[in-house]
């Protein structure tokens, strides 16, 4: 699940048997870094993402950036499933500077 972003970059995510529904969320244009920004999620059986925190594999300090990750990862939305547990995965955004 590999996608372009804004030309300039990309992302992929990890969440067991879940896949996206709609348009994926990708933060906002504000690339002053290259590298990548992991964004732990977790999700619960709706397909909500109610946590998202900064992950291991994160290449970027700027505290802008991983704010818009964060926020980003949070505005997605995944597919329900049958149970009452949640969920834990990630997703990266890579930047690449135009």
């Amino acid at each position: 699940a590999m996608e372009g972003f804004g030309g300039n970059g990309k992302y992929d995510y990890s969440l067991a048997g879940r896949k996206f529904v709609g348009e994926v969320r990708l933060p906002s244009d504000l690339e002053t870094e290259e590298g990548r920004i992991v964004v732990d999620i977790m999700v619960d059986p709706r397909g909500n993402v109610v946590g998202a925190s900064i992950g291991k594999g994160t290449t970027i300090d700027n505290a802008i950036m991983r704010r818009e990750a964060i926020s980003a990862a949070k505005k997605n939305k995944f597919n329900s499933i049958d149970g009452s547990n949640n969920q834990y995965g990630s997703i990266t955004f890579i930047y690449k500077i135009k």
